[in-house]
């Protein structure tokens, strides 16, 4: 990154600058309106079409830069379908590079699971047909494309995709997408003098940047009603985990993880947020008092000078969006609702226990690199399995085709809002994990587990899973 002598002094007398006023008051910078995707549902049996291909972006004001995207965005739209519907999902690539696609949480058997055996050259359409047969939850859709999985979600190729059901419908929640249910893609980039993003893979770890974005803008607001706002947050950074706290020390109220409700609500100060991992937050603007959302502390003074030279990984800004009530009545008065799903007996033993080492400097797990050709894992729908994860890199980890709960963490109990069915974990030290396995798939199309820090799992840090129907 090279910089002129006038734009050094621009920006070291900004940094000056901002220096003398209250954190608050530099942290953010200049607002923006959240964009919040277009909405695109499959109803009535109509397709959804899904194009991948270039487009333009303005990352900051006054520059344009060129991203890949969805449907003519940077990012994708967000998909909404029903349990109990057969999806009839129409992918075209017209990048110029071949692509592979997966919905990240969609419970679908191996060969609609799409990656690397589901590959699409450019030019090519992938068109399967997926059967929604499970409880409400938020997932994304994403780039896995093997050895490439990084560049890709990175350059845009990602989005919400949201299942509904009779439960989500009736709870007594915000559910006007759009209007008091807004979607929070959170990334984290760097970009050049002309606010293009810039990217190159570590040699180990994964990539961080210093400009924080939320739906692919800076320090985003969003005004909305007096009332209970529910947001759909995804961290979808290639390595970064956030800590989000509110500004003002309101709670948030966990109200899903990854593969749907929670039991009950869980009020929480502070909630992480792992790559790949997505919460589902509640929070009381009632009051009508403005607040905001930030991940921990912005690069001071010093480091904003060095980070004009070097490349940083401290985010110039923490903030995660402000919430702006508009003194409106809300669509949802109602007091938070005590519990949310009913509890769940779960039918079903431990069959075996396995063991996996996550990469750090060199990577792969249990020492071998990911092969295409090899299983790595075989079992049996409908089983449950002891899963021990160990990582001394501190990374997510994500497995395809599954749901677990969380049993421990390095030897303690889960924090509360960690214990609904999950298929994202993050691992510092050792995690157990029980997993189930209501889907199948096979030794042509496998799922995939793998580390959600994206640039290790392009160096091989993945295994395959083929698990056989039940008979």
């Amino acid at each position: 990154m090279s910089f002129s002598r006038r734009q050094f002094l621009q920006a070291s007398g900004a940094a000056l600058c901002a220096g003398a006023l209250p954190v608050n008051a530099h942290a953010a910078g200049v607002s923006n309106a959240l964009p919040v995707p277009p909405l695109i549902e499959s109803r009535r049996g109509q397709p959804i079409f899904l194009t991948l291909q270039r487009s333009h972006w303005s990352f900051e004001s006054g520059s344009k830069a060129q991203v890949w995207g969805i449907n003519g965005l940077y990012l994708g739209p967000t998909v909404r379908v029903w349990s109990g519907d057969d999806v009839k999902l129409i992918y075209t690539n017209r990048l110029n590079e071949p692509v592979a696609m997966t919905v990240s949480g969609l419970q679908v058997p191996g060969a609609l699971s799409g990656g690397a055996p589901r590959l699409m050259s450019p030019g090519v359409d992938w068109a399967p047909v997926l059967p929604v047969r499970q409880a409400a939850a938020t997932c994304w859709y994403h780039a896995n494309t093997p050895n490439r999985m990084a560049p890709h979600v990175y350059n845009g190729l990602a989005g919400l995709w949201l299942v509904e059901d009779e439960v989500s419908k009736s709870l007594p929640i915000p559910n006007h997408y759009g209007v008091d249910d807004f979607p929070l893609i959170i990334q984290d980039k760097r970009l050049d003098n002309f606010g293009m993003p810039e990217y190159a893979p570590p040699s180990n770890g994964g990539f961080v940047g210093d400009t924080l974005l939320v739906n692919g803008v800076q320090n985003p607001y969003l005004e909305v009603s007096r009332g209970w706002v529910r947001l759909r947050l995804l961290n979808a950074s290639n390595a970064r985990r956030y800590q989000l706290q509110l500004s003002d020390g309101r709670p948030f109220n966990v109200i899903a993880s990854d593969q749907g409700f929670l039991p009950a609500p869980v009020a929480v100060q502070q909630l992480s947020l792992a790559p790949g991992e997505r919460r589902e937050v509640l929070v009381d603007m009632s009051e009508g008092d403005e607040v905001s959302i930030t991940a921990g502390s912005a690069a001071g003074i010093v480091d904003r000078l060095r980070g004009l030279f070097e490349p940083s990984s401290i985010l110039t800004s923490t903030l995660i969006l402000t919430l702006r009530p508009t003194g409106l009545l809300p669509l949802v008065t109602d007091n938070l609702p005590m519990r949310l799903l009913a509890d769940q007996v779960i039918e079903g033993s431990v069959s075996r226990t396995r063991e996996f080492s996550l990469g750090d400097t060199l990577p792969g797990i249990n020492g071998a690199i990911w092969d295409m050709q090899r299983i790595d894992v075989t079992t049996q729908e409908g089983t449950f399995e002891r899963w021990i994860i160990h990582a001394d890199l501190p990374q997510a980890f994500h497995i395809q085709g599954v749901m677990f709960l969380i049993k421990n963490v390095n030897g303690a109990q889960p924090m509360a809002e960690d214990r609904g069915w999950k298929d994202t974990v993050w691992v510092d030290g050792t995690v157990e994990l029980f997993v189930s396995f209501p889907q199948a798939s096979s030794q042509h199309f496998p799922f995939i587990y793998y580390s959600q820090t994206l640039e290790m799992a392009d160096r091989g840090t993945a295994g395959q899973l083929q698990v056989n129907p039940a008979p």
